[in-house]
Order: C-alpha cells, then structure tokens, then sequence
C-alpha cells in the first residue's frame, strides 16, 4: 500500500476540472462525504474526499457547489468505474439531493463487513483489522462548514478514502 500519495485540496473551479481528469483516466475510486446538519432540517454536504491509487483530493463542494455535477457527475455514474464507500447510504442520498448526481457501480465496504460477518462494520475496525492503523476520531463531530479548514481538519477527511481502495481489495479476496 502506497502511502505517499499525493494530496491535493480542491478549491477552484480548474482543480475541480483537472480532477475530473484524473478521474476520466481511472478505473476506480473511493469517496467520502462530511455534511452538516445542526439546526438545519435536512443538512447539506461541506466536503468530499477521493482517493485513488495514486492520489488523494479533499473537494470544498461549499465553495464549488454549482460546479460538482458538471465536473464529477460522468465519473459518478459511469458503470464501469468502480466507486468504493463506507457505509454508502446517507452519502448517495446527500450526493443526489445537494448535486443531483447518482451513484453506479459501488462496493460499500461496510455492506461486505456485514456480509463477511466481521465483528464490527465499522471504518475504523476495517481499517485497523486490514491496514494495522487506529482511525482518528478527532473530527468526527466537527463543523465541516466552517472555513478555513485547519490542516488536521483536512488529514482527518483525507483519511476516511485514504485506505478504503485497499480496504475494498482485502475485502473483495474474503467474500471470494
């Protein structure tokens, strides 16, 4: 497992557009979401983070928020790339409602824990059981909406999708 990859913090409207690039180029990638939902009856998504083999992308949707479709909605929905989450449910829904852009092609590494009827489901089992490495729940509770992000705030996301594509591959060999 790489774990040098490259970082990079999507503000801009040509970092959104290169990562679409990025993504055109890759057969597969995994994706988190933190959304706010304090007071507010429905919520709103803050940030995204993807990951790929070779690198990770943490995407401010708060600042580019009428840009998101148009730049990742072809990668979303494109069957033949593999799109890898954590216990998807909540982040398909926020995904539709705050972009309108839907989800095809998808391993919920959370689903196959419970298929493979791990002790725990959680992300932060799996990433100690196959990665050897305790997930920080620091940020967990944070105000995604909040700018600027603090540099921890910005690892912490980082390493929701950081390991996930390994994640998924150790899980895909134990449902075989």
């Amino acid at each position: 497992m790489d774990e040098d990859h490259a970082l990079q913090v999507v503000e801009t409207v040509d970092a959104l557009e290169e990562l679409a690039a990025h993504l055109e180029e890759c057969k597969e990638f995994a994706v988190d979401l933190e959304h706010h939902s304090y007071r507010s009856f429905k919520g709103f998504t803050c940030l995204m983070q993807i990951s790929t083999r070779e690198r990770d992308f943490v995407v401010d949707v708060l600042a580019l928020r009428s840009h998101v479709r148009d730049a990742l909605g072809k990668a979303f929905a494109d069957a033949d790339k593999l799109k890898v989450m954590h216990g998807a449910d909540n982040d398909v829904q926020w995904l539709q409602k705050d972009f309108g852009m839907f989800v095809s092609c998808l391993f919920d590494t959370g689903q196959a824990a419970r298929v493979l009827e791990l002790p725990s489901k959680g992300l932060a089992y799996l990433l100690h059981h196959y990665c050897g490495i305790k997930a920080n729940k620091r940020f967990q509770l944070a105000d995604w909406r909040l700018r600027p992000l603090t540099k921890e705030m910005v690892e912490y996301a980082r390493g929701d999708t950081h390991h996930l594509l390994y994640v998924h591959d150790r899980l895909k060999e134990a449902l075989r």
